[in-house]
């Protein structure tokens, strides 16, 4: 079936980027309740547009999710390509900082992809585990395998190892953000989290530096 069969948007949709307006409308709508409860009917009434836009532009509710997973992550991979032309161990704290930027907005975002990681609340766990999640681990191996070539971080420490402590120490401050916002009696506002990423960069510099 073409995409013209289902429906094209108009010129005053086009103008208004729907969408963009659907991807906006469907992250509010699976971040209030879990994938299975959210319609598409709902998401395009939330995107002030129709159903047929949902199948023109992501040919699915599935497809709609994972494109909203993957332009979230966007910024990110970004930063992880940009990491690995650089020869500076403190230069990772740039992947915190462009981590906390990047889900602070949302931070239950994290939340949303472990409820489908973990609990296989959502359809796409090998999407976001072959899309997200591998490419992420390469990177990471990428950009610590050459450090460690240049004798900047310990060649004796496991590489998907560092990978594992630099993904805990980005997400599980998301994921725990109402917990920690509770224990310290304050609002984690994004001049919390560039503290927390200078130290966390802070934190590896001194960890993985050859002793």
């Amino acid at each position: 079936m073409s995409k013209a069969s289902v429906g094209r948007p108009t010129n005053k949709e086009g103008q208004s980027n729907v969408r963009d307006r659907l991807l906006l409308a469907a992250k509010r709508c699976f971040l209030e309740e879990s994938y299975e409860k959210v319609s598409t009917r709902k998401i395009a009434a939330e995107a002030d547009t129709s159903i047929a836009m949902i199948r023109y532009y992501f040919g699915s509710k599935e497809g709609l999710y994972q494109e909203l997973i993957r332009t979230q992550f966007v910024p990110i991979s970004e930063r992880l390509h940009m990491l690995q032309h650089s020869d500076d161990v403190t230069n990772m704290e740039s992947f915190f900082k462009v981590y906390y930027q990047t889900m602070l907005p949302d931070y239950q975002f994290p939340i949303l992809m472990m409820r489908t990681l973990t609990m296989g609340q959502g359809p796409s766990r090998k999407f976001i585990l072959d899309k997200v999640i591998e490419p992420m681990r390469n990177s990471f191996r990428k950009v610590i395998t050459k450090l460690q070539e240049k004798g900047k971080i310990d060649s004796a420490l496991d590489a998907d190892m560092i990978g594992i402590n630099m993904i805990s120490l980005a997400v599980m401050p998301m994921l725990a953000k109402n917990i920690f916002e509770y224990q310290l009696g304050e609002t984690l506002d994004l001049d919390f989290y560039l503290k927390l990423a200078e130290h966390n960069g802070r934190l590896l510099k001194s960890g993985l530096q050859i002793v």
